[in-house]
């Protein structure tokens, strides 16, 4: 069976052995029932639990928008400009607007990027920043029942009017993408994101599609309502990255309203567990670099057998995407030695290395790419192929005669249950 995996921009093509194939697990597809321009101004038109933002917005007001980095597939430039429509539409003048790139502890924006992800038109009118969370200037609005003190960046708070834009999707430990995270990790300093982990990462209860009781979502969440945004614009995607969802008002509301449309998508069931889990980290931007597409794996850990193997498709043209993740892997052996650091000094990307090698204990990682081949191998300790299908005969021979396959083409943001 021939199954299309996303890469990049474009797709590779499986070829499942005959026999082997126990099945292919894809989302949920919903079709869109109106365009994106409908959902969006729908949404900004029926905010819960806010006002509106030609409510909010007044003449002579500041005004910051948080949006997501690249490494997002949130469809912002389809969203701000309604956003802006609002804000002008009330006399805000678009030399008060600031877009923040809520990049956490990514690499910064670059102006290529910027006129990709806000429109050429935008990015070229309006003045933006990128979050840098080690550079910047940040303010504390407080501390969490867990001890984290909340420094958020001050181009943010110092703003009349507060907006947050992203999408909602499954993450791999704070349940899902969207709402709070544009704040943090999105807009906090390096000590604020490093506290929360500390705090949080360890516990079984942080994990993929899962918000009450998981303690990443609920330090996030009290993380957010110190720092007081007052809109938040969120939108829902298919796998085929189209528009299906859109919600504003109250950040919290329009997560789990977003979550709910996701859960409908994108929790999946599947019958067992194969030996040979094919997948791909969903094309661009998922898998933009391997600190990204590593999700994937995460995923596909549900429904890969012990001792089995996890084929990935992923381009990674931004190369490794964490120089942390990188070094705590040539660095370290075991997953025990990088816990005992963790817990000492949390450094991100550091985790992203913890969860690897965990992983490895599982399970075999086999990746076609066009990261350096070498860097993959010795370093992140994969087999490497220039053919996805070598590397699925491959991966079919180690396993044995009878290994059964099931594959995954959409492996980040599906979540077998």
């Amino acid at each position: 069976m021939k199954v299309d995996l996303p890469y990049g921009k474009d797709t590779l093509e499986a070829d499942i052995p005959d026999g082997t194939l126990v099945d292919v697990v894809y989302p949920n597809m919903l079709e869109p029932e109106h365009s994106p321009e409908e959902y969006v101004r729908h949404a900004l038109s029926y905010p819960m639990g806010t006002q509106s933002l030609s409510q909010l917005a007044e003449p002579g007001m500041s005004v910051a928008v948080a949006v997501d980095d690249n490494t997002r597939p949130c469809p912002t430039g389809e969203m701000l400009p309604h956003v802006i429509a609002e804000l002008t539409g009330q006399g805000v003048s678009t030399d008060d607007i600031t877009i923040i790139f809520a990049t956490g502890t990514h690499r910064p924006v670059k102006h290529g990027e910027a006129e990709e992800l806000l429109g050429a038109d935008l990015a070229n009118e309006l003045t933006y920043l990128s979050n840098r969370c080690k550079k910047d200037s940040f303010s504390l609005v407080g501390t969490t029942s867990r001890d984290t003190d909340v420094h958020v960046n001050d181009a943010f708070l110092e703003a009349d009017l507060r907006i947050l834009l992203g999408d909602v999707e499954i993450h791999y430990f704070a349940g899902y993408g969207g709402g709070r995270k544009s704040i943090l990790p999105g807009m906090c300093s390096y000590q604020t994101i490093q506290d929360n982990y500390t705090t949080n990462f360890f516990d079984v209860n942080a994990r993929p599609g899962k918000l009450d009781g998981n303690p990443m979502y609920e330090n996030m969440t009290e993380a957010a309502r110190l720092t007081q945004p007052d809109f938040c614009l969120n939108v829902v995607q298919n796998a085929r990255h189209q528009l299906v969802g859109a919600y504003a008002g109250d950040f919290d509301l329009v997560l789990r309203k977003g979550a709910a449309l996701v859960d409908r998508m994108f929790k999946v069931e599947v019958p067992g567990k194969a030996d040979v889990v094919v997948t791909a980290a969903d094309g661009a931007p998922h898998d933009v670099n391997l600190y990204q597409a590593y999700k994937a794996i995460h995923l596909a850990l549900n429904v890969v057998k012990p001792g089995g193997a996890i084929v990935l498709a992923a381009q990674c043209g931004d190369g490794h995407g964490s120089q942390p993740y990188h070094d705590w892997m040539k660095r370290y052996d075991t997953k025990e030695e990088m816990q005992q650091e963790l817990i000492q000094e949390f450094v991100p990307g550091g985790h992203k290395a913890y969860y690897h090698v965990k992983a490895l204990e599982q399970a075999d990682f086999y990746i076609v790419s066009d990261m350096d081949h070498e860097m993959l191998r010795d370093v992140f300790r994969m087999q490497v192929y220039d053919d996805i299908n070598e590397a699925i005969e491959q991966a079919l021979a180690d396993q044995g005669s009878d290994a059964s396959v099931l594959a995954m083409p959409r492996g980040t943001t599906t979540l077998p249950v």
